[in-house]
């Protein structure tokens, strides 16, 4: 007799993608910026129960990528996540909560820090000595606040540090420069650049011009713009680090680019004078123009020298090309 199993039709086999697979799809799509479709596979993983999805889910209502936000929707996810014990969920209610999102309020903050502190993360033991440092949702109370701090510390948070230095800066300025030096050995490069600046300005730390320059340094290459231009600076001087003026005319441009207002005033300065790059009255002229646009420094030295630049530059430049340097400011 004929097999007729080989024509009749053979059942499908349907493999349903696990929520494992959906959220790996959505990171994909996330990080290609299609951010719809990240959603909407985020959701489909989130109603399997996946908390990792709830919480991407939640990220993208909050940070409107789709060009929506909804921050309710955003904390019915996490508050799904948390329910898992999430902590990234539980950092992202305690954030809402201090800027009173979704129906949260500040003082509905300190239970979903201390719930992620419980589970180790030391930025909701930092977020909680802020708390008490400035008084958000809770009373203050300095003592707490440093326990808070240290206990971040100790798990490695160099921006607790930070913080902590911040609070020491006036009335012990030795031991804040310690926890901000501290902190920048942990990657912190905003106290990097605030240690620096104390090793040349605080009249109550010794001077160590190599210290300073290392500390500018770290801060200018993670794009510090007034780090640019005060490292910058050491370079053309030859402070705490070998003399450069190619190397400093190019951190004054790095400075100028990144919008500083005094970098872009050293960078039309070695522009006008040739010092390190080529000579160029006109770009000189322009980046002149662009730090006075920011307005006046304070310094007065400071702003007298970029008035003198100024205008010795316009007895080098003539009408047509000062015109078209200022047409490309839109003055």
């Amino acid at each position: 007799m004929a097999q007729t199993d080989s024509i009749l039709p053979q059942p499908q086999i349907v493999q349903s993608i696990d929520s494992d697979q959906l959220f790996a799809q959505a990171q994909s799509l996330y990080e290609l910026g299609r951010f719809s479709e990240a959603l909407q596979t985020a959701e489909r993983a989130s109603d399997k129960g996946h908390a990792d999805s709830q919480v991407m889910a939640g990220h993208i209502l909050l940070r409107g990528n789709t060009g929506v936000i909804d921050y309710t929707r955003a904390a019915e996810y996490y508050r799904k996540a948390a329910a898992q014990q999430n902590s990234d969920a539980y950092m992202a209610l305690g954030e809402m909560s201090l800027k009173s999102l979704a129906g949260l309020t500040p003082s509905d903050a300190m239970h979903w820090f201390s719930s992620a502190s419980q589970l180790g993360r030391p930025d909701a033991m930092r977020a909680i000595g802020e708390m008490y440092q400035i008084g958000l949702g809770i009373t203050p109370d300095p003592k707490k606040a440093e326990d808070w701090l240290m206990r971040a510390a100790q798990y490695g948070d160099g921006l607790a540090d930070r913080k902590r230095a911040d609070s020491l800066f006036a009335s012990n300025p030795v031991e804040a420069l310690r926890l901000y030096e501290k902190a920048a050995a942990a990657g912190d490069n905003e106290a990097a650049y605030i240690a620096a600046i104390m090793y040349e300005e605080n009249y109550e730390i010794k001077p160590d011009t190599q210290k300073m320059a290392s500390l500018m340094r770290q801060a200018a290459q993670a794009g510090n713009g007034p780090a640019m231009a005060d490292y910058g600076l050491l370079v053309f001087q030859g402070r705490g680090v070998a003399r450069n003026e190619t190397e400093a005319a190019q951190w004054f441009r790095k400075a100028a680019q990144a919008g500083d207002q005094e970098g872009q005033f050293l960078y039309a300065y070695s522009l006008a004078k040739g010092e390190g790059v080529t000579q160029n009255f006109e770009e000189a002229y322009y980046w002149t123009l662009k730090s006075e646009a920011a307005g006046v420094s304070g310094v007065s030295n400071y702003d007298q020298s970029r008035i003198t630049l100024r205008q010795g530059l316009e007895t080098k430049i003539d009408a047509a090309s000062r015109a078209r340097i200022k047409s490309r400011l839109g003055q």
